[in-house]
């Protein structure tokens, strides 16, 4: 109990997400408001899925709150790929689902792995594309520091210029999926040892023959795949933590389970 609540105590297991906002914040000067929602992360395909949302300011706003009064052209930079989208005056603007690549990360360090995503938010006045230049828009940029399962933190990537603002997203596992992830393979390792524990003992002849207990060690061999299909995130088989815990673990209840077999075959059976 101790230890549990030293666990609950050091990791912020109710942590709320939180907004960030970069760039132009005042409504006198005609500007594009963007909103920034990551969607889902999936590590395996290094990718990642996120909203843009983009309102025109009270400044440039048309006929209503989602059209603005001019002709607007959007660049969105995340690694080589590149995004253009061109507002058209007094029509709504619609959001757009952009898929940029973690960087700086790997899988294979889960639960403790992180990733980091830069985006390159470029706005002007008319139509223009990414081999032109046009007059640059001021831009307000928020980011919705919240997903699933992770805890992302959005920082100025640099100084912005007008119309230019380049942002960082910074992804780890939330406190939460470390702490369940560690739980299930501590409990990977209890049974492996509770699994050598009795067949040692029963094979040392310190504890009698019983058959009731065969079937529960072949039953912890094929229980422990499924505690490790359950950790969160279910990441593929032969990260970190498999290679130093889960793998041990199943070796030791096979061998756990091929002592007390032995054990039981060479015991004298009952006239």
């Amino acid at each position: 109990m101790i230890i549990y609540l030293a666990v609950v105590l050091l990791f912020d297991l109710t942590a709320r997400p939180s907004e960030r906002v970069f760039g132009e914040q005042s409504d006198a000067a005609p500007r594009v408001r963007i909103y920034v929602e990551p969607l889902s992360a999936a590590p395996v395909d290094e990718a990642m899925e996120m909203r843009i949302h983009v309102a025109p300011g009270a400044a440039l706003r048309g006929n209503r709150a989602s059209t603005p009064n001019r002709d607007l052209s959007m660049i969105l930079t995340t690694g080589e790929t590149v995004e253009e989208r061109v507002f058209r005056a007094y029509e709504p603007m619609t959001p757009l689902t952009i898929r940029p690549n973690l960087n700086d990360g790997n899988i294979i360090r889960y639960p403790f792995d992180r990733y980091r995503v830069a985006l390159r938010i470029q706005t002007f006045e008319g139509v223009v594309t990414a081999t032109e230049s046009g007059r640059p828009m001021p831009e307000e940029v928020t980011v919705w520091q919240g997903l699933p399962g992770y805890r992302v933190r959005a920082d100025q990537a640099s100084a912005n210029a007008q119309g230019d603002i380049s942002v960082r997203l910074d992804l780890r596992r939330a406190d939460a999926y470390i702490f369940f992830a560690l739980a299930a393979y501590a409990a990977m390792a209890v049974v492996a040892c509770c699994s050598l524990a009795i067949s040692s003992l029963v094979f040392l002849g310190r504890r009698r023959v019983e058959s009731t207990l065969m079937g529960a060690l072949g039953a912890l061999v094929f229980a422990l795949p499924v505690m490790r299909g359950i950790v969160p995130g279910t990441p593929p088989l032969g990260v970190w933590a498999d290679l130093v815990i889960f793998l041990w673990a199943e070796l030791a209840s096979v061998i756990g389970l091929a002592l007390f077999v032995f054990s039981w075959a060479s015991q004298r059976a009952d006239p």
